[in-house]
């Protein structure tokens, strides 16, 4: 990731040059980049980091993290910043609606299913993909 000390290489940048006129930092590149930082960063800092300067990159990067939360790859705080999925203790699914108002989260990968109050259930449809975090 690193050449020398404040170098970034991006391994997948040749790429991105060729899918995009205005390439941005790959998925992987990001992914470690948040992994090596070792905690959630603003947008903001997130390209200060990358030393993305123009507003046509910054955007790319905007639309590269939207397609990454909806992916369920990196998740957004409640301040809004940017964070690693398996870096929160988090568990991706499937809901699956009842017609009586509760649900259940059927987990991604082969965990017991997830019971959800009518309540929670508010927030969701069935189908929809979600993030949940275990309280006890």
């Amino acid at each position: 990731m690193k050449a020398k000390k404040n170098t970034i290489i991006d391994r997948h940048a040749k790429r991105e040059a060729a899918k995009y006129k205005n390439p941005v930092p790959s998925r992987e590149f990001i992914l470690d980049f948040l992994t090596e930082r070792g905690r959630p960063i603003s947008y903001d800092k997130l390209c200060n980091g990358l030393r993305l300067n123009d507003a046509e990159r910054r955007e790319g990067l905007r639309r590269r993290l939207i397609a990454m939360v909806r992916d369920g790859q990196l998740m957004r705080n409640r301040r809004g910043a940017y964070a690693l999925v398996n870096k929160m203790h988090l568990l991706a699914g499937t809901v699956e609606a009842h017609r009586e108002g509760f649900g259940f989260l059927i987990p991604d990968r082969g965990k017991q299913d997830i019971f959800l109050n009518a309540r929670q259930m508010r927030s969701v449809f069935h189908g929809d993909r979600v993030l949940v975090r275990i309280a006890n």
